[in-house]
C-alpha cells in the first residue's frame, strides 16, 4: 500500500498521509474515525501489532562540543537548498550511473535526477531545472567537489558553479571537506534514496531507472505536501556577492589553521578541532572568520582576500 512503486515512503507519517489522502475508502469501508487519527495512534497501533522496529537512540555527535556553526548557517537564508552527487551501479553493468540529489529540510522536499557525469555543466543544468520547477533558494549548501568549488590548486578563484549562483542572486555555502554530515539534509535524503528507491527495485536498463525515478520523485512530492504556489518569486533587493565556508580548524606546527580556496589561514591554537564560519565579501575583498558560541557570532579574524586575477570569473 504505502510502500508501492507509486508511494515510496513508509512509517507512521506516510501511513497517516496515505489514509487521509484516501479517506473516503478508509473512512467508509474500514469504519475508521479519521478525526481521532494521529501520529501517536498509528505509532501505538504498529507497536501493538509488532510492525515497528525498535527506536534507536540518537547518538550525540561532535557538532555541539566542536561548535559547529549551525545557528550562523541557518541565518544566512530562510530557504537553504542542499545538493550532492550520488553514484550507483546496475548489476551486470560496468559503467556507473550518476545522479544529483536536491533536498530542503524546511520543506521536507527531495528530488533526484539522473545525469551523464559529475560535471559543472550538469550541475548548472540541473540546478536550473530545480529552480524552474520548484523555487529559487536564498542560499545553496554543497560540498567541495571540484564541479562545485572549482580548482584544487588555484588560490582565491571563483568556480563556474558559484558564478552561476551569483547570476541567480543565490549565496553559496561550502561545507567542511570530508564532512558529509555538514550537509545533513541531502545526506539523509540520500539514505532515503538508497532505501526506498535503489535497493527496493531491480533495474533492467537506464531507461527503467528513469521511469521508476519519476515515480519516486512524485511520491516524494506527495509526502512533503509541497505546494509551489506558497512561494513567491525570489527577490534580492540587497544581494551582496559573498561566499561562506564552514571550516574545521586543524593543527599545524602548534598553531590552528583553516584552508579557504587553497589559502592557508593561521588561527590561534585555542580553536584547534573546533569549527569556524568564514564569509568572503567580494565587494569589500575581505574574508571574515567567525566562531559560534551559544548561538552567538564571535569575530575572530579578518583579512584582505582578493579574487585571483587569473580566475575565469570576476565580480
Amino acid at each position: 500500500m504505502v510502500s508501492s512503486e507509486k508511494e515510496s515512503y513508509v512509517g507512521p507519517e506516510a501511513i497517516l498521509k496515505h489514509i487521509c489522502k484516501n479517506k473516503d475508502k478508509y473512512g467508509d469501508k474500514e469504519n475508521i474515525n479519521l478525526d481521532s487519527l494521529n501520529i501517536s495512534f498509528i505509532i501505538g497501533t504498529l507497536k501493538d501489532f509488532k510492525l515497528s522496529k525498535p527506536h534507536k537512540k540518537r547518538v550525540k555527535g561532535g557538532s555541539e562540543y566542536q561548535h559547529y556553526p549551525k545557528t550562523l548557517v541557518n541565518q544566512i537564508g530562510e530557504l537553504i537548498l542542499e545538493f550532492d552527487f550520488v553514484q550507483r551501479f546496475i548489476k551486470g553493468q560496468t559503467k556507473p550511473l550518476h545522479f544529483i540529489g536536491f533536498s530542503c529540510k524546511r520543506l521536507k522536499l527531495r528530488q533526484y535526477k539522473q545525469i551523464t557525469g559529475q560535471t559543472h555543466l550538469n550541475t548548472k543544468k540541473e540546478l536550473q531545472w530545480f529552480f524552474n520547477n520548484f523555487f529559487i533558494p536564498d542560499a545553496v549548501k554543497m560540498d567541495n567537489d571540484m564541479a562545485f568549488i572549482g580548482s584544487n590548486s588555484g588560490k582565491r578563484t571563483i568556480s563556474k558553479t558559484v558564478g552561476f549562483l551569483f547570476d541567480k542572486k543565490i549565496i553559496p555555502i561550502f561545507t567542511n571537506p570530508r564532512s558529509p554530515w555538514n550537509n545533513g539534509s541531502v545526506e539523509g535524503s540520500n539514505s532515503v534514496f538508497a532505501r526506498n528507491f535503489w535497493n527496493k527495485f531491480e533495474f533492467t536498463s537506464v531507461e527503467d531507472v528513469d521511469e521508476k525515478l519519476k515515480l519516486f520523485n512524485l511520491s516524494s512530492l506527495e509526502y512533503s505536501d509541497y505546494k509551489q504556489d506558497e512561494f513567491e518569486k525570489k527577490t534580492n533587493k540587497k544581494y551582496i556577492y559573498q561566499i561562506y565556508f564552514i571550516r574545521k580548524v586543524y593543527e599545524r606546527n602548534g598553531k590552528g589553521e583553516i584552508n579557504v580556496l587553497n589559502e592557508r589561514i593561521e588561527l590561534t591554537d585555542e580553536y584547534i578541532n573546533l569549527y569556524t564560519l568564514s564569509k568572503w565579501n567580494l565587494k569589500e575583498k575581505m574574508l571574515y572568520i567567525y566562531f559560534e558560541n551559544e548561538g552567538k557570532k564571535i569575530p575572530i579574524k579578518k583579512l584582505k582576500f582578493e579574487i585571483n586575477e587569473n580566475s575565469k570569473i570576476q565580480i
